[in-house]
């Protein structure tokens, strides 16, 4: 009897530890120019949950960016900080599309 209970306690446990895990997706891709199709580098990529700035990334010199979404449903603001670009958002659901490979074409100002 002292050994179910026992049991029954480290089932609890670990069910509850998987239920209040973080979430964690991958939100990856590339940042281009939409005119020339060449890649951008330096744009701020930043993932918004609930109106608030979660997490900001940089895409490197040849415009790839990747980052773990903290919400299923989040969404993605791509920003040149030069001003060259404007700015692009994009609303995900990570729970029910790919986000690990997105284009992301960009308009110059």
């Amino acid at each position: 009897k002292r050994l179910f209970l026992i049991s029954l306690l480290a089932y609890v446990s670990v069910c509850f530890a998987f239920t209040n895990a973080s979430y964690s997706r991958t939100v990856a891709g590339m940042g281009y120019d939409s005119q020339d199709l060449t890649p951008i580098s330096g744009i701020e990529v930043s993932e918004i949950v609930a109106g608030e700035i979660v997490q900001t990334v940089l895409t490197n010199v040849e415009g790839h960016f990747s980052l773990t979404a903290s919400s299923s449903k989040t969404t993605i603001v791509f920003s040149d900080p030069s001003g060259e670009y404007k700015s692009s958002q994009m609303s995900l659901d990570t729970d029910k599309q790919d986000c690990s490979h997105l284009s992301v074409p960009l308009d110059q100002n």
